[in-house]
């Protein structure tokens, strides 16, 4: 933190702004604590632990909006998106609706994530009209 959230004077790494003499402990510690969340929500990424990934990118985000977490976001919600894809070209549609109900935890009002869903929902009301009109 380079300045103080309650003067605006400029801090170098110290608990106790100069100025104002804020108590600024549990800012930074909010901060740290953001990071951390990031980190591992990066490492879960990595390990192929997609659902935990996205816990812990949601976790980083509510204690501190950077700009890196929510790149990385981004980055999570587009192989999600990729994997949607994949699964429903495979036609494993309920495990593609499961994969976007994690995304969609992410992003709720994401454009790309709403029309993903609506159409997940199409194919899989097709499939059941077909298996419906297969049985008679």
């Amino acid at each position: 933190m380079d300045r103080c959230p309650c003067c605006n004077a400029r801090l170098k790494e110290v608990e106790i702004c100069p100025r104002c003499k804020a108590d600024l402990s549990a800012v930074i510690n909010t901060g740290q604590s953001a990071q951390f969340w990031l980190s591992k929500a990066i490492y879960y990424c990595l390990t192929g632990e997609t659902e935990q990934s996205i816990s812990a990118i949601s976790l980083s985000l509510s204690l501190e909006k950077t700009r890196m977490a929510e790149v990385f976001r981004d980055f999570l919600i587009q192989q999600l998106c990729r994997n949607v894809l994949a699964l429903m070209a495979n036609k494993q549609l309920l495990e593609a609706k499961q994969q976007l109900y994690c995304a969609r935890e992410l992003l709720p009002h994401s454009k790309q994530l709403r029309k993903l869903d609506g159409f997940t929902d199409y194919l899989l009301l097709r499939n059941q009209h077909q298996s419906v009109i297969n049985t008679d």
